[in-house]
């Protein structure tokens, strides 16, 4: 396994200080780079397994915490922390990690992508809608789906991942936004794994894990980034 640095960070912005949780290749060769959004739990260490193991994969992977250090532990702290971040706040915060990341010598600047889970999920896909310096944009689970005219500002490939047991979102709704996007002409691929509930990629909820479908949602994961980053 290629050896990596991994950080707690600080980044500068107008708004104040964003924390962030960086991992990346030791060497100072550009690699391409993804940002990785948390949970409505906030920046657990699940997170930062998540982020460890894409640099392991040789990107820089950054996870900003939007929640600005809280952590929930319970379903009721998870709900009101979520519902404190608009898309509004989140945008800006994603465009200061992209800025962050498009300055650093070792980030091949039009090679980012994106990806996150559940509250991440959406605030990835959102953040894809506004923003051309995306390349490519893995969405688990997002809860709550952009606009057809936000959809529509889209420029970077998606690949979109749910549960067919997810009760936040129906499988006829994922079909829609796969179907919708194609329409529109963007680039999407909807994968929907059979009896698996929302939070199904997460290895520290034994309630929700998956295995089986976990590893096969990584590995095409990994894939579609390598296709739409590293080529």
């Amino acid at each position: 396994m290629p050896s990596r640095i991994s950080e707690n960070i600080s980044i500068q912005s107008n708004g104040g200080k964003i924390a962030a949780y960086l991992s990346r290749p030791s060497s100072q060769e550009k690699h391409p780079a993804i940002i990785i959004i948390h949970e409505w739990w906030g920046l657990v260490s699940h997170i930062k397994d998540v982020t460890d193991r894409y640099a392991s994969e040789g990107y820089v992977a950054l996870a900003p915490d939007l929640f600005n250090g809280a952590i929930a532990n319970s379903r009721e702290e998870a709900s009101k922390l979520s519902s404190s971040v608009n898309t509004q706040t989140s945008n800006r915060i994603l465009e200061e990690a992209l800025h962050y990341l498009r300055n650093k010598p070792y980030v091949r600047p039009d090679r980012i992508g994106i990806t996150g889970f559940c509250f991440g999920g959406t605030h990835s896909l959102h953040f894809t809608c506004v923003s051309n310096k995306i390349a490519a944009g893995a969405i688990y689970y997002a809860t709550r789906l952009p606009s057809e005219d936000l959809l529509a500002k889209i420029t970077a490939p998606l690949l979109i991942i749910y549960g067919d047991q997810d009760p936040s979102v129906k499988p006829e709704q994922a079909r829609q936004l796969e179907s919708t996007l194609k329409n529109l002409g963007k680039p999407a691929q909807l994968l929907m794994y059979p009896n698996c509930p929302h939070a199904f990629f997460n290895d520290q909820n034994p309630q929700t894990y998956r295995p089986e479908a976990a590893k096969d949602a990584w590995n095409k994961t990994l894939t579609f980034f390598e296709n739409h980053l590293k080529t």
